[in-house]
Parts: C-alpha cells; structure tokens; sequence
C-alpha cells in the first residue's frame, strides 16, 4: 500500500442512519456497498492509548523489480445492504499493489476459498487474529496475510519470493515468526470458517481491492471507541491469473 497523505482526524463514526434500519451479517454471495463516512481511510482507535491508528510503514519488493513503501495495518471501514444503514467492519487488505480507495461499486461477498485465496490464511487468522492489539501486530498481521495472498507458492518466507519484506524491523520479525509457525503440509484443516472475503468487481483487474474479514466481529472490538485517522494509499495489483 502506497502511502499517498496521512491526515489525523477526530471523529465518531455513525453505524445507524435515520430511517434505515441496520445491516445484517455478511452472507456468502450477496451483494454490499463498501465505504466510509468521513471521505477518507480510517483504524481502528484508541487501543492501548494509541489515538492514531493500528498501523506501521514497511516496505517491500515486489516481483523482483518493483520496490514499494506502504502503511501497513488494520482498516475500520464500513458496508451497506440494500435499503440498510452502514455497518462498521474491520478488515485487512488483500492486495499488496492496489488502490484501496475509491470503493468501486459492489462488492461481492465470498468465502475464503471461493474468491481463490491461499487456504493458508485461514490458518493464520485462526491461530494469531486475537494477537492484533497495537501498531506493530497489526502491521505484522497485515504483512503476512501480503505474503500468503500474494506469494503464489507462499513457503512463508517474507525474505524470498514474488512478495519480499525490505524494512520493518519488529513488524518485520512477527510476521516472520508467526508465518514460519503455520503448517505448509498440503490439506492442514487448521482454518477459520467465518472468514469472508469482499471481493472488489470495480474496475479492471489490475485496479480491484478484496478485502478480509470475519463475521462475526470480536466483541473487543465492535466495543471500540473510534478516532479517526486518516490514511490515504495508492496501490497497483498484478494479474488474476497469477493468483493463488
């Protein structure tokens, strides 16, 4: 993710609208609206009296040749259902290279393995999602959900590969560590069933953004008071085909 500008910004977000009644949980091939309220991208805070956000800036090299500084982290944004009021979420991006905004129109919603993403970050969610409390895990999560999502033959090394960290430090170090913990053995059934994918059909292919997510929310976090920051971030992706 490509950061463009960093705005810190005070605000509440609204979930209800007046009139509407609230949105539903996320099922498995429907149809929602992905944005935001205030015009931006926001994280979640405070969490541990961080009031500016869960994210960290890495870089890394893609592909071999193209090298990218990014903010890494965790989003708060929030959908729509026909006729409903938003919904907040919090979600990690999928894709290394992308535009995260503008939130094209419809987005489908899928299950892991039916948008075709590595079965491997099933694994990771369920063993270390609880562990995201502060800048550096959420970065760290996010850097290892990068690999496994972008990596096409992921063996979980961030030091080799079509994904390869190039500065981090400890964000760097725990997403090594707990990659490095996951089991690579073909059909390991260590996964996480309430994932869901909001598959981005805006665009082109090289100009989608899928975002991950779960349903439903961890009850610490829908509990979260919100202060926005925001983040804005300019990201392209390589071709479908060569997804996992």
């Amino acid at each position: 993710m490509r950061k463009t500008t960093t705005t810190v910004l005070t605000a509440t977000l609204a979930l209800l609208a007046a009139g509407h009644a609230a949105a539903g949980p996320l099922l498995l091939g429907e149809t929602v609206q992905v944005g935001n309220s205030v015009g931006s991208v926001f994280t979640p805070s405070p969490v541990n009296s961080d009031n500016n956000g869960l994210y960290s800036n890495v870089s890394f090299r893609l592909d071999g040749t193209r090298n990218v500084a990014a903010s890494a982290g965790m989003f708060a944004l929030e959908y729509t259902q026909s006729g409903s009021a938003a919904e907040q979420f919090y979600s990690f991006c999928l894709e290394p290279d992308v535009y995260l905004m503008p939130f094209s129109p419809g987005y489908t919603v899928s299950s892991l393995s039916g948008a075709g993403y590595n079965p491997l970050i099933g694994q990771l969610w369920n063993r270390y999602r609880g562990d995201v409390t502060n800048d550096t895990s959420a970065a760290a999560f996010q850097v290892a959900i990068w690999e496994l999502s972008y990596d096409t033959f992921s063996d979980g090394n961030l030091g080799a590969g079509a994904f390869q960290l190039t500065s981090g430090g400890t964000v760097g170090s725990q997403a090594q560590y707990w990659l490095s913990s996951l089991n690579y053995a073909p059909g390991a059934t260590d996964t996480f069933a309430n994932l869901r994918v909001l598959v981005n059909h805006g665009g082109g292919a090289l100009d989608r953004q899928d975002l991950l997510t779960q349903v439903p929310e961890p009850a610490t976090l829908a509990l979260l008071s919100l202060g926005l920051a925001g983040i804005g971030f300019a990201r392209r992706r390589r071709p479908l085909a060569a997804k996992v």
